[in-house]
């Protein structure tokens, strides 16, 4: 299946900010964000911040629109919001810390990402689910593995994307042994594919995409750490937790999850 991306504007809400579908910044970075964090809002001597996802949906014909009924949680929590008519669901979670966000519906596959909640701007960020035939068809058509999830599956963003390609992700610390095949998308085929040693030429929206630019099969469940390398640069995380230099991310992994992990860099 060939995803297009469909650039579209994201309403302006009552107290929350606008973004758009279509590469600005905080359409990545929204949310998350360990620096200059895009979505996540302050309130100030309350503690808390705003989390605000706008869930979308992308149909055979490459049309995206919003998605009600999606359940954004502070993992592990009974903190969560059910995604209303425009797809929007908002969450208070504690400041300064790193915390963890599910997005699961019936249908769909369910979501996992890490944050800092240290934002100082109330925006919405874009986020994009997948449907369980959509994954079938990465995983089982283009990967040659199964669906559903055995274990978790690792899908990693260098946003903005690098058009001339050569962006890397590699496994790093105690637990790479934990992580299975590597995989990148392919722009000219606008498919996966396990052969590939980095990203290939491609003009779209890494984020939009089921598994982002690339990542990993069969990740053993748990905190796992990646390093952006090749012509990705040293850049700071945006969706994920810091780890120990620029370009190394941090993310919880989840039997049965997509993991969402992005750096936020300069453009190529």
């Amino acid at each position: 299946m060939k995803y297009l991306m469909i650039a579209f504007a994201l309403c302006a809400l009552p107290v929350l900010g606008c973004a758009e579908e279509d590469g600005v910044e905080n359409g990545d970075g929204g949310a998350g964000g360990t620096g200059a964090s895009g979505g996540s809002g302050g309130s100030a001597g309350t503690g808390t911040v705003t989390t605000g996802i706008r869930f979308t949906e992308v149909d055979a014909e490459g049309t995206s629109t919003n998605l009600d009924g999606v359940e954004l949680c502070q993992a592990d929590t009974d903190n969560c919001d059910i995604s209303d008519g425009i797809g929007v669901a908002v969450i208070e979670v504690p400041a300064d810390q790193e915390i963890t966000l599910t997005a699961e519906k019936e249908g769909y596959v369910p979501w996992i990402t890490g944050d800092v909640s240290n934002g100082d701007a109330d925006l919405i960020t874009i986020r994009r689910m997948h449907t369980h035939a959509q994954m079938t068809e990465v995983m089982e058509q283009q990967l040659g593995g199964s669906y559903p999830l055995a274990d978790g599956v690792v899908g990693l963003v260098r946003f903005p994307t690098h058009s001339a390609g050569g962006v890397t992700f590699a496994p790093v610390g105690d637990t790479a042994n934990e992580v299975g095949n590597s995989f990148y998308f392919d722009g000219t085929t606008e498919e996966y594919g396990t052969e590939h040693g980095a990203t290939g030429p491609y003009g779209g929206l890494g984020y939009v995409l089921p598994l982002g630019d690339g990542g990993f099969m069969s990740v053993t469940e748990g905190v796992q750490t990646f390093e952006l390398g090749g012509t990705g640069g040293d850049c700071p995380v945006s969706w994920g937790w810091p780890g120990d230099t620029p370009n190394h991310i941090r993310v919880p992994v989840r039997a049965g999850y997509r993991t969402y992990g992005s750096w936020n860099c300069e453009l190529p």
